[in-house]
């Protein structure tokens, strides 16, 4: 009997042992959680703790501490910090009624980032020197790490405010009807809104929702959040350039429609008017000829203008490669439209006036057409045609885009019209002579 209660206690055990070794082999086939991909946060902006070192002046050993917490707290958020908050007095009143021992204590480092609130998170006495002969202040040498505001990576782009587009009438007419002109205006400047934002090379700064922000950040000055977010407070954008437009003619009538729109770009810092045009259009028919087809159609093709010219001012378009004559566009989104044919320039040397030094930019030389074949979010594909010089000699960026060339059908009309004169003239084509472009070519 005992026999048989062994041999059962035996095959328990080695049945147990079995299922625990593939249980463990079960966890080392699943694939680690690790290895799911990580989908990237978006940049907002983050708080960090930034090394300081300071020293202050006081009294006593407590407020020359006091003191140097403060220029701490400066250097690294800028004088415009809130100091005068109730937390952050709090913060700096710490050291009061301590003497120096206890200022240097690691039990006083940690009260310093527990009071503040997130303001100091670290915290260390390096010197204290008492008065003598000539001084008769304590002077308080400290090392802290404080709570700093990081300005995302868009912060760093050109900003631009999308000002009002003005409108001298109530309504535009449309098939008929009557569609009231502060509508439109106000879904052109939304729409331009979205499609600087889109282009990539922007800080669009909302300048409607002030009154909302200004909640947000009243909040945190009346120390309903955690006072490191202190920081975020005075880190409002200024913007470099402001658009505004002005609508003149938006109508649609026997099945064809017409707009026209003035723009200006200023620069905000100096009052200059970077860009100043008219822009119109022949829309022809709109969809299923609607008045809301026919609007939205309109709509979409000023805001297209509109973008194009803002980016060719401010980031011209430029070939970024080249394979043969396959190309790749440094710009997509709104800036460049599918299907469409455009002339590209070859950069020459600057051209500066000689009477007042400013420089008038650089010389232009026809190179070739390029048809844009793919847009994607941030660049655009084509092929170039119509070449007119040795692309081999012109590095990557050498070549910009400029206006929309004429199709394809009209440009070969134009060039066969001088060939009716004679045969003569039609059979010599002009070949460039080599080396022309030689003594330019450190210029591109």
């Amino acid at each position: 009997m005992k026999l048989r209660y062994v041999m059962g206690a035996a095959t328990l055990a080695l049945g147990l042992m079995a299922c625990s070794h593939k249980e463990e082999a079960a966890s080392e086939s699943k694939p680690a959680a690790a290895s799911a991909p990580i989908q990237a946060q978006p940049d907002a902006g983050k708080l960090e703790s930034v090394d300081s070192a300071a020293t202050g002046i006081g009294a006593s050993p407590a407020e020359a501490v006091e003191e140097a917490l403060k220029l701490a707290i400066k250097q690294v958020n800028g004088a415009s910090f809130d100091l005068a908050s109730e937390q952050v007095k709090a913060t700096l009143s710490v050291a009061a009624g301590k003497d120096a021992g206890q200022l240097s204590a690691h039990a006083f480092a940690e009260y310093v980032a527990q009071e503040s609130g997130g303001v100091v998170t670290g915290f260390k006495l390096v010197k204290m020197e008492e008065p003598g002969l000539l001084s008769k202040s304590y002077k308080a040498s400290i090392e802290a790490k404080i709570a700093k505001f990081v300005q995302p990576a868009s912060a760093g782009k050109l900003k631009i405010v999308v000002g009002p587009v003005y409108i001298d009438r109530e309504s535009f007419k449309l098939a008929g009807i009557a569609v009231p002109a502060e509508q439109v205006a106000r879904e052109i400047h939304q729409q331009t809104l979205d499609a600087l934002a889109n282009t990539g090379r922007f800080s669009v700064l909302d300048r409607e929702l002030g009154d909302d922000v200004q909640q947000e950040l009243d909040m945190i000055s009346s120390g309903q959040t955690p006072s490191a977010e202190r920081s975020k407070i005075s880190q409002a954008l200024s913007a470099d350039l402001i658009w505004t437009g002005h609508l003149t003619a938006f109508d649609y009538d026997k099945k064809q429609a017409r707009w026209n729109l003035s723009q200006r770009v200023i620069h905000v810092a100096n009052r200059q008017v970077q860009l100043s045009n008219m822009l119109s259009g022949d829309a022809g028919k709109q969809g299923d000829g609607s008045a809301d087809a026919i609007r939205r159609g309109m709509e979409g093709q000023i805001v297209d203008r509109i973008v194009g010219a803002i980016l060719v001012r401010t980031f011209p378009v430029t070939v970024a490669s080249r394979t043969g004559n396959n190309v790749i566009l440094s710009q997509g989104g709104q800036s460049v439209r599918e299907g469409a044919r455009y002339k590209l320039v070859s950069l020459g040397q600057e051209v500066k006036d000689p009477q007042t030094g400013q420089s008038l930019g650089r010389a232009e030389f026809d190179c070739c057409e390029v048809v844009v074949d793919k847009v994607m979010p941030t660049m655009s594909q084509g092929h170039l045609e119509n070449v007119k010089m040795p692309l081999e000699q012109i590095p990557p960026g050498g070549l910009q885009l400029r206006e929309l060339a004429p199709p394809a059908a009209a440009a070969k009309a134009e060039s066969s019209a001088p060939a009716a004169s004679g045969k003569k003239a039609a059979g010599k084509k002009h070949k460039p002579a080599a080396g022309m472009f030689d003594a330019d070519k450190d210029k591109w």
